[in-house]
């Protein structure tokens, strides 16, 4: 971020603390975009891009920055978001986590058709809607690298008079032995697409259309192309672990995992609470969910309520602790009445948003019963600016 004549501009492919020549690509408002021509002052965590269409492509962000300053720049974010809300961080441990691997860690990914005649798969621009091919990507799993040339040459060609379209959304499973593949907006062609596809990859990947394995530590599941996973899922153990740690010894008595999607982290806090209670709307995921419970022999540890958490959690009675892992928006409003009025001791809050994060802390914590006592940023997105923060909250 820079300032002009008063004017707020953020600067693509900038560090804090270097003097760039910038040239402005937008202006709004409040604040106007730019672009880096040229760097006149450079820093000492400036890097060269690995990427060959980095600054064009519209998937990475920091790729021009070491991933350690990344990080900093991380728990940065974290830290200002939710001190602007007033939320008191006098006292709250910070730290922060780096990825096991800054590259090749993505377990899914959109690939789109590109206009023009390319016949290879690509991306959004950065800040437009133009296609943009690529031969690979350096962020993403290399079973999805190795197998996106045979994908785009089974690809059947677009209706008459269509532009590019078709996307294919690609998940890794079966610890990068498998891929999944869906491909959208029809997905009818998926099992043509995928012999077609196989032919051309004799050492796989092994491609499939239905459901893929994933293993956390002893425990299995299967997930779908609709399934909510974490896509870094190197950085699970980071994540998860400290959600298990966080509840205190023993994994506390009742636990309910709101949020539970398919039930991978209600599974691993099964192994150490009494009771867990799973909530999750979603009728597929509720349904993989209790289907996990038996195949990781879980029996009555784990229960599964199908609903809406603001509906679920007034019907649960005390509770020892809750795990919150909301969808980007954070917690319904709802939700956060609940907890304020008749929360557990301890909430751990697991957040994809700093914004959300910080407006949910505000009410939890500057203004109600709660107490942030410690803040982890797992940086679970290399070379972007997307986070992942885990909270632990006391009732005070």
């Amino acid at each position: 971020m820079a300032r002009h004549q008063g004017l707020v501009v953020f600067v693509f492919g900038a560090i804090p603390g270097e003097r760039v020549v910038a040239a402005v690509t937008g202006v709004r408002r409040q604040h106007a975009l730019a672009d880096v021509v040229r760097v006149l002052r450079s820093s000492p965590d400036r890097v060269t891009p690995p990427c060959p269409v980095y600054g064009r492509c519209g998937g990475c962000h920091w790729q021009h920055v070491a991933a350690s300053r990344q990080l900093v720049l991380k728990r940065e974010v974290v830290v200002d978001a939710i001190g602007r809300t007033g939320c008191p961080l006098e006292g709250t441990v910070v730290d922060a986590l780096p990825a096991p691997d800054p590259f090749g860690y993505r377990w899914r990914g959109e690939f789109h058709r590109v206009d023009g005649g390319d016949p290879r798969l690509g991306f959004t621009e950065r800040g437009g809607y133009r296609r943009l091919a690529v031969d690979q990507c350096p962020i993403h799993h290399q079973a999805i690298n190795r197998a996106l040339p045979a994908l785009a040459a089974a690809l059947p060609p677009p209706p008459p008079g269509g532009a590019g379209g078709g996307t294919l959304h690609l998940t890794v499973g079966d610890e990068g032995r498998e891929l999944l593949v869906e491909p959208r907006p029809d997905p009818t062609i998926a099992p043509q697409l995928v012999e077609a596809a196989s032919a051309r990859l004799p050492d796989g990947p092994r491609l499939g259309t239905e459901t893929t394995g994933l293993r956390y530590r002893e425990l299995g599941f299967r997930a779908s192309s609709q399934s909510f996973i974490q896509v870094n899922q190197g950085a699970v153990p980071l994540l998860y672990e400290t959600v298990v740690e966080w509840l205190g010894p023993g994994g506390a008595g009742h636990v309910v995992d709101a949020y539970a999607g398919i039930g991978v982290l209600s599974c691993r806090l099964a192994q150490v609470a009494r009771l867990v209670t799973a909530v999750e709307v979603n009728p597929a995921a509720a349904a993989l969910c209790r289907l996990h419970a038996d195949l990781n022999q879980l029996g009555e540890r784990l229960r599964v309520r199908r609903g809406r958490v603001e509906d679920v959690l007034p019907t649960l009675g005390a509770v020892d602790a809750i795990v919150v892992d909301p969808p980007r928006a954070g917690l319904a409003p709802p939700v956060v009445g609940h907890l304020a009025l008749q929360g557990p001791p301890v909430v751990v809050y697991v957040s994809c948003d700093p914004a959300a994060l910080a407006r949910d802390l505000h009410v939890l914590c500057g203004l109600g019963p709660y107490r942030l006592e410690r803040l982890r940023v797992v940086d679970c997105f290399p070379q972007t600016y997307h986070v992942e923060t885990v909270g632990r909250l006391l009732r005070t």
